[in-house]
């Protein structure tokens, strides 16, 4: 697999606070890739600034070989770059097609049109014609998921995937996330439920204070690992 993202010692701040500290991370193109970490360990920020909505104090965002450094959000977008903001952040008074439509208007070429997101996501069907703002969070979630795939991303970066989601929401969310992953989407997730990242991740990665201090494929390491790396336990 070719390396898609490439962060190479990444800086970013809070004013004086220094939320990403010389933070490196790649991500190959079909990898899906959790990151996880304690509130307050730099993941949002991470998320946001390779994205281009938080500026970098340092380093450098490479996306399929471009450096990004000083590229607007927009035309991270446009190179197929998408976030999912914690929070979701719909348009309230807008239908769900028409938080959808919004975000397609200036898509790159591929296969998500209104249709195939609907599809992906069949709960959001009979809801098509209703406000955001009417949504449960299980459903403002899959919308703003599929608001992102409107953009046809190359690369997805979800924000706290299950934050504040009845299970059985998570559990819809994830459906569809896993139909994506089995299409060969590639994924950065921000997820505080351990069970559920290293479910359908490749490789976990885990912040602590704004450091990588544990990376490995899911495969090699244990949920008991990546606890103590969380809680920044000393790892045996």
């Amino acid at each position: 697999m070719s390396v898609l993202l490439e962060v190479s010692n990444l800086v970013a701040r809070h004013g004086l606070l220094i939320a990403v500290r010389d933070l490196s991370l790649s991500v190959s193109e079909g990898e899906v890739v959790a990151l996880v970490g304690a509130n307050g360990a730099g993941k949002s920020t991470l998320l946001r600034t390779v994205a281009g909505a938080h500026p970098a104090a340092g380093g450098s965002v490479r996306f399929d070989g471009a450096d990004l450094t000083g590229v607007p959000a927009h035309a991270r977008v446009a190179r197929g770059l998408a976030l999912v903001p914690e929070g979701r952040k719909l348009f309230p008074d807008l239908t769900v097609e028409e938080n959808l439509l919004v975000a397609g208007r200036r898509a790159r070429p591929g296969q998500w049109r209104l249709e195939t997101v609907l599809d992906a996501f069949p709960m959001l069907k009979p809801l098509r014609r209703q406000r955001a703002s009417t949504l449960s969070g299980g459903q403002q979630q899959a919308t703003a998921i599929g608001r992102a795939l409107m953009t046809n991303p190359r690369l997805l970066l979800v924000d706290e995937v299950s934050l504040g989601l009845a299970p059985v929401a998570v559990d819809t969310v994830y459906e569809s996330l896993s139909t994506l992953i089995a299409g060969g989407a590639t994924l950065v997730l921000v997820e505080q439920d351990l069970a559920r990242a290293l479910s359908v991740a490749d490789r976990v990665v885990c912040l602590l204070e704004g450091r990588v201090v544990l990376e490995a494929a899911t495969g090699d390491v244990t949920r008991e690992q990546v606890t103590e790396a969380y809680f920044g336990l000393e790892l045996t």
